[in-house]
C-alpha cells in the first residue's frame, strides 16, 4: 500500500512533463493518419421495405478511418477524421411455376459516412514514447435504397439518418524513425441513434408516403484501435 502514493505521483509526473522530443522537435503542423478497428462497432446500415413499417440493420462500417494530425501547441494537437463505407447488391429471383413466371429483381444500395475530430493531448514518455488523452466527437450520415422491380409495379424505399458519438480516448504513440509513429488506443464512447426519415415509392403511383420515427436508441461501448501516423507538412 505504501506504494500508492508513489505510483500516483508517477502519473501526474508523465502527464505534466515536458513534450516527447519527437513531438517538438522533429514533427511538423500536420500529417496523415489511418486507424484500422479489427472489431468495429459503430453506426448500422439499414435496409427498409415497402412492405416493412421500420428498416432492418444489416451490416457495419468499414473497419478503416482516415486523420489528418494538426499540431496545434508542442502538448495539443486536432485531429479531424473521415471514414467512407458503400455496399450494393442486386438479386433477380425467377420463380418455377405452371404458366405464366415472372423475375422479380431486388436492389439494395447503403452508405455511411462519418466525420469526427478528436482534440489529443501528448505527454513524454521518452524520446521515442508518447502517451495520449482526450475528447472524440463523430457524426455518422446514414443512407440507403430498397427498390423491388416487378412486371407490373416497383417499390422504393429510402431512408436517411445522422448518429453521434461522443467517447474518451487514450493511447500510446511509438517513433521507430523520425516523422512515422504507429501504436494503439482504448475508448470509452457513447453513441446516440437518429430518427429514420423514410420514404416509399411506387411506380406507377398508388400511394408514396414518407414518414420519420420518433426512436430512442444508444449504445455504450468500449473499443480499441491501431494507429499509424505519418507527419510530413
Amino acid at each position: 500500500m505504501r506504494y500508492i502514493p508513489i505510483v500516483i505521483i508517477t502519473f501526474f509526473t508523465i502527464i505534466v512533463s515536458d513534450p516527447l522530443f519527437g513531438q517538438e522537435d522533429t514533427l511538423n503542423i500536420a500529417g496523415l493518419g489511418i486507424s484500422i478497428d479489427p472489431t468495429k462497432v459503430s453506426e448500422m446500415v439499414y435496409f427498409g421495405s415497402f412492405w416493412q413499417n421500420y428498416p432492418t440493420p444489416i451490416t457495419s462500417t468499414s473497419a478503416i478511418e482516415f486523420y489528418v494530425p494538426i499540431k496545434v501547441t508542442n502538448k495539443f494537437r486536432l485531429e479531424p477524421s473521415i471514414g467512407l463505407f458503400f455496399t450494393s447488391s442486386s438479386t433477380t429471383t425467377t420463380p418455377i411455376v405452371h404458366g405464366n413466371g415472372y423475375s422479380e429483381t431486388t436492389t439494395n444500395d447503403a452508405s455511411v459516412v462519418t466525420i469526427g475530430i478528436r482534440g489529443i493531448f501528448n505527454s513524454s514518455l521518452s524520446n521515442s514514447l508518447s502517451l495520449y488523452y482526450g475528447p472524440r466527437l463523430e457524426f455518422g450520415f446514414v443512407s440507403s435504397t430498397s427498390e423491388d422491380g416487378q412486371p407490373s409495379q416497383d417499390y422504393k424505399t429510402t431512408t436517411t439518418e445522422t448518429d453521434i458519438t461522443l467517447g474518451g480516448v487514450i493511447g500510446v504513440e511509438y517513433f521507430p524513425i523520425r516523422k512515422f509513429s504507429f501504436g494503439g488506443e482504448i475508448s470509452l464512447n457513447y453513441m446516440t441513434f437518429g430518427n429514420p426519415y423514410v420514404t416509399n415509392e411506387d411506380n406507377p403511383p398508388t400511394q408514396p408516403s414518407t414518414y420519420t420515427s420518433e426512436r430512442d436508441q444508444h449504445t455504450l461501448y468500449t473499443g480499441a484501435l491501431f494507429f499509424m501516423r505519418w507527419y510530413f507538412l
